[in-house]
């Protein structure tokens, strides 16, 4: 086995398994080979073994199945994404502020083949929805599930993993991100979501576009000081 000076020998082991799998083409379903054979293959201790296993399986590589063995899972980035949300730790980390501008420019290269691929089922999720942020706002209540289920609803069927992921995390970040600022700007951020269901229940491509738009043009996706909207 190759050797990096200063890294552990189980991270060693944790990229020989991998090679192993890119090497012999490995797909989701796929068992690894036994512990034992593993073992010999490698030419380390059981425990080294079970400790590169043990990280693979934290970072949703492989999953131990009694009575199966080691099984191979199907990729994706929800592990490094949540990483990034730990890293983003903080009221005033500009992280934060990077992921929100991600998020942006995300949603605005997607939002036509979101359009294009919703369904009426789809939009009257989101007009529901709406209803709940409504009822929320009526009691003076913040309603960040509310609009995180509303955005990921209009890229729900695009079918691309790897959004779904960072959207995801990057909604875990602003979850607790100037609160109190957000909260001063509610209404018109509910003027704003309902412009994107109505543009959607009449099928108006050009109005949910400028909706979205209008929607990214708070100073909260600009990078200014303040969330007002413009």
């Amino acid at each position: 086995m190759n050797k990096r000076t200063g890294e552990k020998l189980y991270a060693q082991v944790f990229r020989q398994i991998r090679s192993y799998i890119i090497q012999r083409n490995l797909q989701p379903g796929d068992l690894l080979p036994t512990e034992q054979a593993l073992v010999k293959m490698l030419g380390v201790s059981r425990n080294v073994l079970r400790e590169a296993i043990k990280s693979m399986e934290i970072m949703g590589m492989v999953s131990a199945q009694p009575g199966r063995g080691t099984v191979l899972k199907e990729f994706n980035l929800d592990f490094v994404f949540q990483n990034v949300v730990f890293a983003a730790i903080g009221d005033e980390d500009p992280t934060i502020a990077d992921m929100l501008e991600i998020r942006k420019r995300l949603e605005l290269s997607f939002m036509r083949k979101a359009y294009d691929t919703l369904l009426d089922e789809d939009i009257a999720h989101l007009r529901a929805i709406m209803q709940d942020i409504k009822a929320q706002w009526e009691l003076r209540r913040l309603f960040h599930a509310n609009d995180r289920a509303f955005h990921m609803t209009i890229f729900s069927r695009v079918g691309n993993r790897t959004l779904t992921s960072l959207m995801e995390a990057i909604w875990d970040v602003d979850a607790n991100f100037k609160t109190e600022e957000k909260f001063k700007h509610l209404d018109d951020t509910i003027v704003k979501h309902e412009n994107i269901v109505r543009a959607l229940e009449v099928r108006n491509q050009e109005a949910f576009e400028a909706a979205m738009l209008a929607h990214f043009a708070s100073g909260k996706y600009t990078r200014l000081d303040s969330f007002a909207e413009y």
